[in-house]
């Protein structure tokens, strides 16, 4: 995965009235921004995360809902295809999109605009690719692919980063697109491959082709692109919902640093916080503190709930302990409750002998269960990604079987407890698949079923490793024969029975298609092994996992 994320930032303007124009910004983080830094960092300074989507999309979520309040009501993420779009790393939202018609005025002009875009962007340590176009697809065609010269959006600040500034007028859409690469119409990959083999490395050269002959060679997708960045067709956005306020704040007359005053004031400020969700039947499913003081720097504090819950002591427990775990370094000016997010209640029965038969308030429907206290409560004291869940996946590969996601983000809890779906992948344990050049095995007993637990290892490789097939001479192993020996890690494995092959293999709209055949192998010390063949390179066999 790249170093520096990019988030592209899209709006609109009128070219005429009623007709929207378009505006982007691609913000990356300053510490990685630049390529040649990046590659000259050594590994004892180089610090690399695994990519967590789930905290991508709320990170992009978050930028918008600020941009919402401050730049203008119309943004939304950008509407992705099917297939990922040519240039992307990933199949996930890169950009936000505004409808910026109506609100250029209120900043003075565009370029004033794109200014204060940027400068929430700094305040969040981003850097930022800008641009206004009369079309959302002209914008962002120019925020992604057009040529960088970047510049500073406040002059009085040197340390400020740098931002690439865009601005298309209406009547100059079409020049400003001409000698952009064609991927810069959000094109698939097939496609911008099939337009280089004919030649036609920029748009200006595209749009001098006829579309019906597009059209029959290449699909009308691309015409469509095309409609869309010329504003032949609209683009219409989905603006995300502004969320309701649910908050509460207090300003101290006298600041404070005495912790039992200031936790009661939390107390009562989550209280009023919450009012407004009780006749509505939700509950809270993430609360945010922010603390002002006299001399430090104002703190954000955010504690996420497994279930949703209106019970103020639970609450105000997890929030004080997340306010006592940060240092008071000065006084307490300002304390503001909100409610970031909110989901309905699950209400229950009340048992029909009254709340005392069971010697509890767990029939309250404003109360969580034991289970989700705990979770909430690790989350507070641990952190968010220290309580992890695990989820299925309907990948056909063993690797990417399941997915870790933290236990209180409420997007990983959907998909963990959403009903999985019947894997379409085609195992063939102990049978021969019609194109597999090696034997069936002598040994048929034991050989396990589909739904036998023993097919598969309790350990996997994170990655699988390269193992070598030896014969017993020095000849190479035929490859319509199984290896009677292994290389690996220095140490020669003697086989000394086999079961499989079993089919996996991938879908073809997923991309290249990959083709295993596993194996579960018995060496002569009893070690078990389960192994694969690379059918797309029949020479190549890894280890995969082996079974205790």
């Amino acid at each position: 995965m790249p170093i520096a994320q990019a988030v592209d930032l899209t709006s609109s303007q009128a070219t005429s009235p009623g007709q929207p124009k378009h505006h982007v910004t691609k913000p990356t983080s300053n510490h990685a921004s630049d390529t040649t830094n990046a590659r000259a960092a050594t590994a004892e300074h180089a610090t690399i995360d695994e990519h967590n989507r789930v905290a991508d999309r709320r990170a992009l979520h978050s930028l918008a809902t600020e941009l919402q309040h401050h730049l203008c009501p119309q943004i939304a993420t950008e509407t992705l295809d099917r297939f990922k779009w040519s240039g992307r790393f990933r199949h996930d939202p890169e950009a936000l999109v505004a409808e910026i018609q109506s609100v250029t005025h209120l900043f003075g002009n565009e370029t004033d605009l794109l200014a204060a875009a940027a400068s929430i962007l700094q305040r969040r340590g981003l850097r930022a690719r800008l641009a206004i176009a009369s079309t959302l697809g002209a914008a962002w065609a120019l925020a992604n692919h057009a040529p960088s010269h970047s510049r500073k959006p406040d002059v009085s600040d040197q340390n400020a980063p740098s931002f690439d500034f865009f601005v298309a007028p209406p009547e100059r859409t079409h020049e400003a697109l001409q000698t952009l690469p064609p991927s810069a119409l959000r094109l698939n990959p097939t496609d911008v491959e099939t337009l280089h083999r004919l030649g036609i490395d920029t748009v200006g050269s595209l749009l001098r082709l006829p579309r019906n002959g597009l059209a029959t060679r290449i699909g009308h997708g691309l015409c469509q692109r095309i409609a869309q960045a010329l504003g032949e067709i609209d683009e219409p956005i989905l603006a995300i919902d502004l969320p309701t306020e649910h908050a509460a704040e207090l300003e101290l007359e006298y600041p404070t640093d005495a912790v039992d005053l200031l936790r009661d004031r939390i107390i009562r400020l989550i209280d009023s916080a919450t009012q407004n969700l009780r006749p509505l039947n939700r509950g809270v499913l993430r609360l945010r503190c922010q603390v002002e003081f006299t001399e430090s720097p104002p703190v954000t504090l955010e504690s996420g709930l497994f279930s949703p819950t209106l019970d103020l002591n639970h609450l105000s427990n997890l929030m004080i302990g997340a306010f006592e775990s940060h240092h008071i370094a000065s006084k307490v000016s300002h304390l503001r409750i909100g409610v970031l997010q909110d989901a309905p209640l699950a209400s229950t029965q009340p048992s029909i002998f009254g709340p005392g038969f069971e010697n509890d308030a767990q029939t309250d429907w404003t109360r969580q269960t034991d289970v989700a206290r705990l979770i909430d409560s690790l989350s507070g004291r641990l952190g968010e990604d220290a309580v992890r869940g695990v989820r299925i996946n309907r990948d056909p590969l063993p690797e990417n079987a399941v997915t870790e996601f933290p236990l209180t983000q409420s997007r990983g809890r959907k998909l963990a407890t959403a009903r999985p779906k019947r894997n379409r992948s085609k195992p063939r344990s102990g049978n021969q698949p019609p194109d597999s050049p090696l034997p069936r095995t002598g040994h048929r007993a034991g050989v396990p079923t589909a739904t036998d637990a023993g097919r598969r290892p309790l350990q996997l490789h994170t990655s699988p490793q390269r193992i070598t097939p030896l014969s017993h001479g020095k000849e190479p192993v035929p490859e319509n024969q199984f290896p009677p020996r292994f290389r690996f890690r220095g140490r020669v494995w003697d086989v000394r029975q086999h079961w499989g092959p079993e089919r996996i293999e991938t879908r073809w709209w997923q991309g290249p298609m990959i083709r295993r055949d596993y194996f579960r192998v018995e060496l002569q010390d009893g070690t078990r092994w389960w192994i694969f063949r690379d059918l797309n390179q029949p020479a190549d066999w890894q280890l995969h996992g082996w079974f205790d």
